[in-house]
């Protein structure tokens, strides 16, 4: 319905169907809303087993009824994972993107709004690898043009967003994890998180129809930046006008974009051998996990970083457990003061009914005499 009342020229007919087989058939571009995430599932190994569930059922579900040429565009939580499994399954009939540019404009929004500019104005915002990850997404290699600053030139000189925030350290400090992400997009954008999702699916669509010269997509790896080839992957892009889309070059990356991409290429490949049950019980899991994780930490910078993130959140669970300690003791104390207090009015009160009583007695005797 909704479709139909906010219907722009292009929408000719809705066709409404129970049958995978018959929607894909004849469809350029199919859209997966996976429905799997942490609410549906809240312990991961679980989620990653039902991921695994949900596209082996529908890969079958594609096989030989999709168009050679048809696009298959994923969006969900585990996206990227849903795209390397359809390709393992022998789904792979179309091209593979998944939809991350939802994160990729949140970033602009926070960037927009700290430089006093235009989410337009700033490019080359990019989501690298797997989402959800640690942050949203990276503005490491993201510039930005008509910023009024200390430097200022013609509308189309552009500066790094680092150089233009002058603090190595804001991003860190400001860009909220993807448990706050739905928050900071209603505050942000005005819209509910679905609305935001809905628009993100949309400019994915429109950069693949159209042409985009700068968007981040998850799309088949071919190697890229010394990823694993054939994993699907957060990349910067750009896409052609005939829909081609092709991986952004650079030049030597930052050595923090280095890690990201080395770590996130690493837990894609345990999360598949998790989904396909090569690691069947959760232990194994999670040591491989943590093989994954500790096997690119080359840099002691970056695992002393880990290590003192880790410190700081243990102190401050610890903080909390001591407050909660605290409040307790506070609390039984106040409520054993209460209890006093009231049983030492209820002595009073009897007290005062017994010396009345006695007093009453007293005079019914004086008058008798």
């Amino acid at each position: 319905m909704e479709l139909e009342d906010c219907a722009f020229p292009e929408l000719h007919e809705i066709t409404t169907t129970q049958s995978v087989g018959s929607a894909v058939a004849t469809a350029d571009y199919i859209i997966v809303l996976d429905p799997l995430n942490t609410s549906s599932h809240p312990n991961k190994f679980q989620l990653i087993k039902a991921v695994n569930l949900f596209y082996k059922s529908l890969a079958e579900d594609l096989k030989g009824k999709m168009k050679p040429n048809a696009q298959v565009i994923i969006s969900g939580y585990k996206s990227n994972l849903g795209g390397m499994l359809l390709r393992h399954y022998g789904a792979a009939g179309g091209t593979i993107t998944t939809v991350l540019n939802q994160d990729e404009q949140l970033m602009r929004s926070i960037l927009a709004l700290k430089l006093s500019v235009l989410p337009s104005d700033i490019v080359d915002v990019a989501v690298w690898g797997n989402v959800p990850v640690y942050e949203p997404a990276s503005a490491v290699m993201a510039t930005v043009c008509n910023h009024v600053g200390a430097i200022t030139g013609p509308p189309n000189y552009q500066k790094t967003v680092a150089v233009a925030l002058n603090e190595a350290a804001w991003e860190d400090k400001n860009v909220p994890s993807r448990d706050t992400r739905d928050k900071e997009i209603s505050e942000l954008s005005g819209r509910s998180p679905v609305l935001s999702s809905a628009l993100a699916i949309f400019r994915h669509i429109s950069a693949l129809a159209s042409g985009c010269a700068s968007s981040t997509m998850g799309i088949v790896s071919e190697g890229q930046f010394g990823t694993t080839a054939g994993s699907v992957f957060g990349f910067p892009v750009t896409v052609s006008d005939e829909g081609v889309v092709t991986v952004k070059e650079y030049g030597e990356l930052p050595e923090t974009v280095k890690q990201l991409v080395s770590l996130q290429d690493n837990m894609l490949l345990v999360e598949k051998k998790v989904a396909l049950g090569e690691c069947d019980d959760y232990e194994t899991a999670m040591l491989h996990c943590e093989a994954a994780l500790w096997s690119i930490l080359e840099s002691p910078k970056l695992k002393r970083e880990l290590e003192e993130r880790e410190l700081t959140r243990l102190a401050a669970e610890e903080a909390e457990r001591k407050a909660a300690e605290a409040r307790a003791k506070e609390e039984a104390k106040k409520k054993a003061e209460e209890e006093a207090l009231k049983k030492a009015e209820e002595e009073a009160a009897a007290a005062l009914a017994a010396e009345e009583a006695a007093q009453q007695l007293e005079d019914e005797d004086g008058d008798e005499d």
